[in-house]
Parts: structure tokens; sequence; C-alpha cells
């Protein structure tokens, strides 16, 4: 058992196969209808962008009702008066995140793939299908070593706006979109810029700035999951929640869309279906205002950032781990 998480109950002690089939399948196979829905749209001649806003209904729609039918135990209560801080993330979030690779971010790349001689780069026969897969795993690999570098460069820029993500010590669906809008912008250039720079086609992208979205959205939950090792191909809730632990040794994870890569590079960490260290950011300050919209929007800058980190936090963490260490 690792230092500072609670005592860990296996599934087999506690669950038939009927409620241990729920746990490992339910989060896969909601994530898997979305993609269908979005096939299914986009052959009946829907826009891929208006696909991707209608399939993501599907998404949202059955994580919110497994949350309240599934909670996972061990968790941090979401405290009074941060769901609204988290919603309002949550749709600036997502058009960011599917609206401007499509508006914005792929035809610029196009423009600079033009100019600089790329466009030519990605082969132009592929299949739709593979070209989807294969634009999945560039965006995951460029995503990665962002992601990465956000979280091992101490306080720089890339992670104060990174730390936004990180500042919720609740973990579900709506947290998972507190994400600051210049730290999704990074990922979005990072990601789907490249592809677009490369010449892959834009279909293939929206399809994979969809899947990522869909990932994304399964792997910030509190449902009750335990998805063994599917965690090996995509991150689900219970492999996600360990990036989001406060203790320094759990830090990895960091594929955003496979987890591929972090068993490449060597930052795998094992998924935690039944018991979980805290989750919060090592370099906030207990006192980070978790219901403020507009201080979070700025905590990454100038006085913001100071307000935001005085005080912290090895204390904070020592104290949050002797605390649960004290139940165990």
């Amino acid at each position: 058992m690792k230092v500072g998480y609670p005592p860990e109950v296996t599934t087999s002690e506690t669950d038939g196969v009927p409620v241990r089939v729920v746990r490992r399948l339910t989060t896969p196979a909601l994530l898997a209808g979305s993609v269908v829905a979005w096939i299914v749209l986009w052959r009946d001649g829907v826009p891929s962008l208006a696909s991707s806003f209608l399939a993501s209904i599907i998404m949202v729609a059955g994580v919110l009702l497994l949350e309240r039918t599934m909670p996972r135990p061990g968790l941090e209560t979401r405290r009074p008066g941060t769901l609204r801080s988290d919603v309002a993330f949550t749709a600036l979030t997502a058009i960011v995140a599917v609206a401007v690779p499509s508006l914005v971010v792929i035809p610029l790349g196009q423009a600079a793939g033009s100019v600089f001689g790329a466009r030519t780069i990605w082969p132009g026969r592929m299949p739709l299908w593979a070209s989807a897969v294969a634009a999945v795993l560039v965006a995951d690999l460029t995503s990665y070593w962002w992601h990465r570098l956000q979280h091992t460069t101490g306080e720089s820029w890339l992670w104060r706006l990174h730390s936004v993500h990180h500042s919720p010590r609740h973990f579900d669906f709506w947290m998972g979109a507190r994400v600051h809008p210049l730290d999704t912008l990074g990922f979005t250039i990072v990601s789907y810029g490249v592809l677009a720079a490369l010449g892959t086609p834009r279909v293939a992208i929206e399809i994979s700035a969809f899947f990522a979205a869909m990932v994304g959205a399964v792997h910030h939950t509190r449902v009750d999951t335990d998805c063994g090792l599917l965690n090996r191909v995509l991150p689900f809730a219970d492999h996600h929640v360990v990036h989001h632990s406060i203790l320094p040794h759990d830090a990895g994870n960091y594929g955003n869309i496979t987890t591929l890569f972090d068993q490449l590079f060597g930052t795998y960490r094992a998924p935690t279906p039944r018991g979980c260290a805290p989750v919060g950011a090592w370099s906030l300050a207990e006192s980070y205002p978790q219901g403020a919209y507009a201080f979070q929007l700025l905590s990454p800058f100038g006085r913001f950032w100071r307000q935001a980190t005085s005080s912290a936090t090895l204390r904070h963490v020592e104290s949050r781990t002797a605390a649960l260490g004290s139940e165990m």
C-alpha cells in the first residue's frame, strides 16, 4: 500500500461479478457510444463541428447520471459554492477545445504548413479511419510532452496556467473542464495546429479533437470505475485521478488521450480503483478560492499568483496526508 493512501479495498472483497463488470465497462461503453453517435451524425450529413456538439450531449448526460448512481467512495465532497464556477469553465472550455480548433487553429496551421512546405508530410492516400487514428496518436504525443513540461518546469508560466486545472480538491465531471482558456489554447495549438501544418485532413483532426474531449470527460469523473487493463490503452478515471494527487511521488500519467506514451517514457502510474490520495495542486494555498471564477482566471498573473500560492503548501500537503493517515 502506498504511503498517504487510505486502505485499499479490492473489488473481490466487496462486489459480485455483475458489479465488477459494471465498474469496468460502463464508462468505456459510454465513450464508445459517443464516438458511434458522432459517426452516425456525420454520415447523415451533419457538419463535423455540429456532430461533435450533439454527440457530446450523450457523454455529458451519461456521465452526470453515472456520478449520481455510481459515485466513487473516498473522494472529498465538492464544497458549497464551487459548482457555478466549474460550470462556467465547462462552457468556455467546450468552445475553446471543440470550436476553436475547427474555426481558428486548423486554418492557421494549414497556412503555416503551406508557408514552410510541411503540408506534404502527411500521407495523402490514407483512408479516413487510418488518418483519424494517426491524428489521435500524433496529438497525444505532442500534448503528452506539453503536459509533462507543465508539471516539471517549476513555477513557470506553463505551470501557472495549468495549476488552475489542478486547483480543485474535489474530482468530478465539472472540475475536469476547470482549465484556463490560455492553457486550453496551448493544448489545441500544440496538438491540432501541428497536425494541420503537416497536412492532416480536416475531418481527421476534428475527429481526434472530439475523441480527446470525450476521453477527458470519462477520465475526469467521480464515477466508481475499475477499468483494469483498459487503462493500458486509454486513461479512465481510476487511472487519471492519480495524476491529480497532491503527493509528489504520484507525479505522472501525463497522457491526455491514451496512456501509451506514459508507458513508453516511464511515467505510467498504477490506477487506484479503491482508495486514492487527496487531490489538488502542490503549489497552491489552502485558502485558494474554489468558487471564485474571476480569481481563477486571473490566478496565474502578478499579485493574484502571489495570493494563490501564499502560505502554501508543503505544510498543506503534509497536513492533508497526516489527516488521511490518522483515519487508516
